[in-house]
């Protein structure tokens, strides 16, 4: 989404997906993460026909076994995924990396620094098919704000300010924000500041947030849900190791 405050630029791989047109890989990445919880403990790989079952909606863009093993490919060459040497039979198992490429992804484990930063789509977004509604421009907004308030109602931003935080060109930014809003997922605030130096003595603040599901306080009490549910597995898991007899050396 955006690098830690560092020198130099500081977009990162999702400005690249918008530049290079990767709708495909982008979503497919998304599943990936949202199925991460439970795929990883599965035993077998998922089939080829179930990613595509699973992406395949009115208005989203087609796909086919083809376009499936090329948007894994360019998640891996992309550094989003790791794929093993060898296949499974016939299938493949993907590792997701972290949305900078810098590490293995792991499960939020609750922490808050910069280069840890998780944030939640609620379910709605795959069984509402929003998935399918968006262009790509709006997607990547829908999570740059996503992310943004992560911890608040709301945050500002700039159509040029995309660019210089996020990588964003300013007209994609406002095509895919203009897209959230006549969808009712977005609401901007219009805030009326002092400015002494500018010619009107004043000037215009957008304050951006998502509504319903998507909103701060929903996706919130969604991520204390889903890390109450992980802890009672941690114990559950722990709890069996300990009652499993240890085979005599």
């Amino acid at each position: 989404m955006q690098l830690p405050d560092r020198d130099g630029p500081r977009a990162s791989t999702l400005a690249r997906l918008l530049h290079e047109r990767k709708h495909r890989p982008l979503l497919l990445y998304i599943l990936l993460l949202t199925c991460w919880p439970w795929l990883s403990d599965r035993r077998d790989p998922l089939e080829g026909a179930v990613w595509i079952r699973a992406l395949t909606a009115k208005g989203a863009p087609t796909w086919s076994p083809s376009t499936l093993s090329r948007s894994w490919a360019e998640l891996a060459e992309l550094g989003l995924i790791s794929k093993p040497e060898k296949r499974e039979g016939r299938l493949m198992r993907p590792t997701p990396r972290r949305e900078d490429a810098g590490a293995d992804y792991e499960v939020p484990g609750g922490r808050r620094d910069r280069w840890n930063a998780y944030f939640a789509l609620p379910d709605e977004f795959w069984t509402d098919e929003l998935f399918a509604k968006l262009s790509l421009p709006a997607l990547v907004m829908l999570l740059l704000v996503a992310k943004e308030t992560n911890g608040k109602d709301e945050v500002w931003l700039t159509y040029e300010n995309a660019e210089e935080w996020y990588g964003i060109k300013p007209k994609s930014a406002q095509n895919g924000l203009t897209e959230l809003q006549k969808l009712g997922i977005l609401h901007r605030r219009t805030q009326v500041v002092k400015a002494p130096l500018s010619g009107h003595g004043q000037t215009v603040r957008m304050w951006y947030s998502l509504t319903g599901p998507y909103g701060h306080q929903s996706r919130a009490a969604l991520q204390q849900r889903a890390a109450k549910e992980r802890r009672k597995r941690l114990r559950r898991e722990a709890r069996a190791e300990v009652s499993t007899p240890k085979e005599l050396e």
